[in-house]
């Protein structure tokens, strides 16, 4: 059984490395466990003689390490510091960003008078104006009324989930319906649309009206964001993951998820192999 030890050592460390960027949560801590449990028994089993090689006193009559026993603690001890050294940073860019989050100014889409109630409006709208064009992001707006006393809006992003394709609404759009509304962010286009669903002509994804996933190779539904009504402005918050959503407007049952990337599921046992996604 001692015999057995190192090997389960090393094992241990490949899993502990694997895991630390496939799963931190999961894979990681099983290799944590192997790699102790194992180092406890490497360490139990050399700290006992062999019968084949006695220990010799020295000549100040002191019993001495055989060399076997000296090359085995130095190698655990090795392995331990490398395992270390390298778990450590691993861990902290793998991890870190996950738990610290990172800070995304509010998007002004401008009045919800814009929006016209129980239908779509593509709104085109730079992310971060800051960094100019290459933020520019759209996304699918409906306003869904009023649930008590509060505006209600179902906002989904156009990236297809698969690998990140803009998709189009399978309807009719009205570019000479088109408005330009000027908001603290810059320049929000509003072209209302028509859709029967949603598509995506990179590989074929189809999404229903809710955004959920009806063909092709997207592993989840079409991604959503946060809002909030302020000063009588919609504004959009953050981007979440949604697997699925029952009912339609108001009333759906939305299952959602921290934001997960591209081609990533967000229920399932396929979803344990993915790293832990940094907040958007």
């Amino acid at each position: 059984m001692d015999a057995l030890a190192p090997l389960s050592f090393a094992i241990g460390i490949v899993v502990l490395l694997v895991g630390l960027i496939v799963n931190p949560l999961v894979i990681a801590p099983l290799g944590g466990a192997i790699t102790l449990v194992a180092a406890a028994a490497w360490a139990r089993g050399s700290g006992r003689a062999p019968s084949a090689e006695p220990v010799q006193p020295d000549a100040t009559g002191e019993e001495r390490f055989t060399r076997s026993r000296l090359l085995e603690r130095a190698t655990l001890g090795l392995g331990g510091l490398v395992a270390l050294g390298v778990a450590v940073p691993v861990a902290g860019f793998a991890v870190l960003p996950s738990f610290l989050g990172q800070r995304r100014r509010p998007v002004d889409l401008g009045p919800i008078a814009a929006f016209p109630e129980g239908e779509y409006v593509v709104a085109t709208f730079r992310a971060d104006p800051q960094a100019g064009e290459i933020s520019q992001r759209s996304a699918y707006v409906r306003n869904n009324g009023l649930v008590g006393d509060l505006p209600s809006f179902t906002i989904m992003s156009s990236r297809c989930t698969h690998v990140g394709c803009p998709t189009q609404p399978n309807g009719p759009l009205f570019p000479h319906q088109r408005r330009a509304e000027r908001t603290s962010g810059g320049e929000v286009a509003l072209v209302p649309a028509q859709p029967a669903g949603f598509g995506c002509p990179c590989h074929g994804s189809q999404f229903d009206n809710e955004g959920n996933r009806t063909a092709g190779p997207a592993p989840r539904a079409l991604d959503r964001y946060e809002f909030s009504i302020r000063n009588g402005h919609l504004s959009l918050g953050r981007l979440y993951s949604v697997s699925t959503v029952d009912g339609t407007g108001a009333q759906a049952e939305i299952r959602s998820f921290a934001l997960k990337g591209d081609g990533e599921p967000a229920t399932g046992p396929e979803s344990w192999l993915y790293p832990i996604d940094p907040p958007s």
